[in-house]
């Protein structure tokens, strides 16, 4: 699929085509970066997930000019298998519209990689890439700073930057560090460059230090020896610059330490649990497993949030984490696991080979190749790495950087297709564009009036919420909320509590909520459904109990 497309255009076409495409990732690389809206339920994450749609959008209307052919080769056929595995598990899975828009998303991140290395000279790429992680860096550096130290606004693990929660800035940091260095070197001659760059890896260096994300900075850590010792094997020499993060990282730490006092004290807690194997992740790995084995065909494409409350073992001490505490859990903490209990041993076995190729295919670029090669290795290798302990690989900045990073991976060299596509480009993607735009819209949207009708007390607006998006059970829940407590409504509650048990089955706090309402309409049978539900899933939840008491 890869490095495999043909189009007839002049030089100055393409330079001034060239030039269109570096500034539309560039002004998007830094507008997701730092983008972020009080409208939003999810302040970091809808806006975000805006702008990387519209960024997919246009790359492929821009790729239009251009009518690349696909041609079919062993990529393109295992993403094309697991696309229509993952359409498949939609007919028994919940939540149907995110499984949907899981799929366009998926497809929206394959093909911009292949336009990429399609428009893209080979020789623009790895200048593409460095310059848009230098540019957006600076840019998220600046508004860090602004925020934290000008405005002086409160922080927590959840909103640790414009990125959002701090793991979700961990994932980009695996692309940013190395890449960074990279670039830093690349333009080394420049003095502004070189201090701008400098500054902005120091600015992250503190923030990945005061985070301590313990799959980031393993898998760079982790990255650069292979590196160092697989470079050592071939030269017979030892490399120090391909230390740079580690002397970064070890510089910054003692720094941090000394002014906040409690970096290594830190340090040394989260190594401890690292060697005591305390990750808090093997109770979810382990009941996932179970999932897996009890859904051999999935539960359906991006829906294992829905069904995990099911073998989470709530109350008990191998309990999976949160589901104790009615908070949501939506991923198992490892990408792979992610597929595999979506989609079953077939889809999760499509997904994992295509997961295992883009490692692999770092790695032997990196030995056939030199410099610029160990630090995109590193990049990919701390990325798929961190990916193994969390599943938020799969957030809108990380997947947009990702896109120029696996672009310059498989660009290094070229995989032969077999034949071409008889099908014209347009054909393919003038429909995705538009099904992609709704979906998109549709989500957006509903998330916006949601989160504005809420705060307002503005039970139409949920409403409207509501007929856009019927598959939004956090609206459900909402309106809920404003029928019971606003509208005075039971009977409204209890139906949008249904409705959202529908998409989520398994969710022991809206079980325990729709018995309660319904013991309170005098449903005793429901009530009782309800209880017993609740109870199968946390046998010895003393509120579950409590349902129906009266009757």
């Amino acid at each position: 699929m890869y490095r495999n497309a043909s189009f007839n255009m002049d030089e100055s076409a393409s330079n001034s085509s060239l030039y269109i495409f570096k500034l539309l990732l560039f002004v998007f690389s830094c507008v997701i970066s730092v983008i972020s809206f009080e409208d939003f339920y999810y302040r970091y994450n809808a806006p975000k997930w805006a702008v990387f749609d519209l960024f997919c959008i246009l790359l492929f209307i821009f790729s239009i000019y251009f009518s690349p052919r696909v041609r079919v080769n062993f990529i393109s056929t295992i993403i094309g298998l697991l696309t229509l595995y993952m359409l498949m598990t939609l007919l028994w899975s919940p939540n149907k519209f995110e499984g949907v828009l899981f799929v366009f998303r998926f497809l929206a991140f394959a093909l911009s990689i292949f336009i990429v290395v399609s428009i893209v000279p080979k020789c623009k790429l790895v200048e593409i890439l460095t310059d848009s992680v230098f540019y957006s860096s600076i840019i998220f550096c600046a508004v860090i700073i602004y925020e934290r130290y000008w405005l002086a606004l409160p922080y927590t693990s959840q909103s640790f930057s414009p990125i959002g929660f701090v793991n979700y800035l961990g994932h980009v940091l695996n692309i940013w560090i190395p890449v960074l260095v990279l670039s830093i070197y690349n333009r080394r001659n420049s003095t502004v460059f070189l201090l701008l760059g400098l500054a902005s890896l120091l600015v992250l260096m503190n923030l990945l230090v005061e985070s301590l994300i313990r799959g980031t900075i393993l898998g760079l850590l982790v990255a650069e020896i292979i590196v160092l010792f697989a470079v050592l094997l071939k030269t017979k020499k030892f490399q120090f610059k391909y230390l740079s993060i580690l002397v970064a990282f070890s510089c910054t730490l003692v720094t941090f330490n000394l002014i906040e006092n409690s970096g290594l004290s830190t340090l040394r807690g989260e190594i401890t649990s690292i060697q005591e194997m305390d990750t808090g992740r093997e109770t979810i790995f382990s009941n996932t497993i179970d999932m897996v084995k009890d859904n051999p065909l999935g539960v359906g494409v991006n829906n294992f949030e829905y069904i995990h409350q099911k073998y989470a073992r709530a109350g008990t001490p191998d309990a999976s984490p949160y589901i104790s505490n009615m908070k949501v859990l939506r991923t198992p903490y490892n990408i792979v696991l992610k597929f595999y209990s979506e989609l079953g041993f077939l889809g999760g076995s499509l997904f994992l080979i295509l997961f295992s190729m883009v490692v692999i295919r770092a790695f032997l670029n990196f030995l056939k190749g030199g410099f610029v090669d160990a630090w995109i290795f590193i990049a990919v290798f701390a990325l798929c790495f961190h990916a193994m302990f969390s599943s938020v690989f799969l957030t809108p900045v990380s997947l947009f950087f990702s896109i120029p990073l696996f672009a310059v991976v498989f660009s290094r060299e070229s995989l032969n297709g077999i034949q071409p596509m008889n099908m014209r480009w347009i054909w393919i993607i003038v429909p995705f564009v538009f099904l992609l735009a709704c979906l998109s819209i549709a989500k957006i949207t509903s998330a916006n009036l949601t989160a504005k009708g809420y705060r307002m007390g503005n039970t139409e607006l949920v409403e409207k919420s509501l007929e856009l998006n019927p598959y939004d059970y956090f609206t459900s829940l909402r309106l809920y909320s404003l029928y019971l407590i606003k509208e005075g409504n039971k009977e409204q509650a209890l139906q949008s509590l249904e409705r959202a048990i529908n998409l989520y089955p398994y969710n022991i706090y809206m079980l325990i909520k729709a018995g309660d309402v319904a013991s309170q309409l005098g449903l005793n049978d429901k009530a009782e459904e309800y209880k017993k539900r609740a109870l199968d899933i946390y046998p010895n939840y003393y509120q579950a109990k409590l349902i129906n008491k009266g009757a």
